[in-house]
């Protein structure tokens, strides 16, 4: 049965349409908003790429902040981004993981988070589900993205899924939370204390054990990062290196964590994501 999708938002933008839906998610147990953008130009079902935003965001702030309708236009490509958690408030006052949406795109286990923090099945079964079901992409040919927390759902999602998404890129991805002291602690609210489980969650270590088709990986960080310490790039850099996985890792000089970073590669990462959708179509 066809899930219902309230029209929020529709607006022009690059020949094309950007729109934000509302509808009940199951998976969530909660009201939820996801952003899609459709170019003019498409012809038969069209490829689809999903991003997934960081800590603070909302489903507005990349369709607002990114200015990557120009290159979707361009390109040909449909781009689905979601809120980034369940607007759920736990007790009288909420703490730093509902004030800053820190859901790190997983599925927790402990209470009160496993009823509505299931995001790592939302963007992987249920939102996809939804965006085939009611608009015209190929299911064949689809990638994923993210910045910062969403790097990280975007990488443990390609890692978790092997051959489902055709390429994958992030932002300052965090790459390695269960060695990060903030990160970690963050995991061990959502999965408790046993690090065997917190690095089922965890780039860095699932890239280690990856077994399937080629991952086509590309990565841009600022030097000038203020939370490079947290993101642990070097340290998924190099267990690409030892499992012989090709990932490019750019370092750009004077650039930090924000939306002017972001919008400035852009280009470069619907270049990357264009070569794995966009042939042979």
């Amino acid at each position: 049965m066809k899930q219902q999708l309230d029209l929020v938002s529709d607006n022009r933008c690059f020949d094309g349409q950007q729109k934000v839906f509302a509808h009940d998610s199951a998976v969530l147990n909660y009201h939820m908003k996801f952003s899609v953008y459709i170019p003019d130009n498409l012809e038969g079902p069209a490829p689809v790429l999903y991003h997934l935003s960081g800590m603070l965001c909302s489903e507005q702030t990349f369709i607002q902040k990114a200015g990557f309708q120009r290159w979707a236009s361009h390109y040909g490509i449909i781009v689905v981004s979601p809120d980034i958690c369940p607007r759920v408030t736990f007790g009288d006052e909420k703490n730093e993981i509902e004030a800053k949406g820190l859901s790190f795109y997983v599925n927790a286990v402990k209470k009160p988070w496993n009823k509505h923090y299931q995001m790592y099945s939302y963007v992987n079964e249920e939102l996809p589900s939804i965006i085939q079901e009611n608009f015209n992409v190929n299911k064949d040919r689809q990638s994923i993205m993210g910045h910062s927390m969403g790097g990280h759902g975007a990488l443990i999602s390609a890692l978790k899924n092997p051959g489902k998404y055709r390429s994958v890129s992030a932002f300052a991805p965090v790459c390695n939370p269960s060695v990060s002291p903030d990160e970690r602690y963050l995991l061990k609210c959502y999965f408790g204390d046993d690090s065997k489980t917190l690095e089922e969650w965890d780039a860095t270590c699932l890239v280690t054990n990856y077994k399937g088709p080629e991952l086509n990986i590309l990565i841009h960080q600022g030097k000038n990062d203020e939370h490079e310490e947290d993101l642990k790039l070097e340290n998924f850099a190099s267990a690409c290196k030892k499992a012989r996985i090709a990932v490019s890792i750019n370092l750009e000089e004077g650039y930090d964590h924000g939306f002017y970073f972001i919008s400035s590669f852009m280009e470069q990462h619907f270049h990357h994501h264009s070569k794995f959708l966009c042939d042979s179509l």
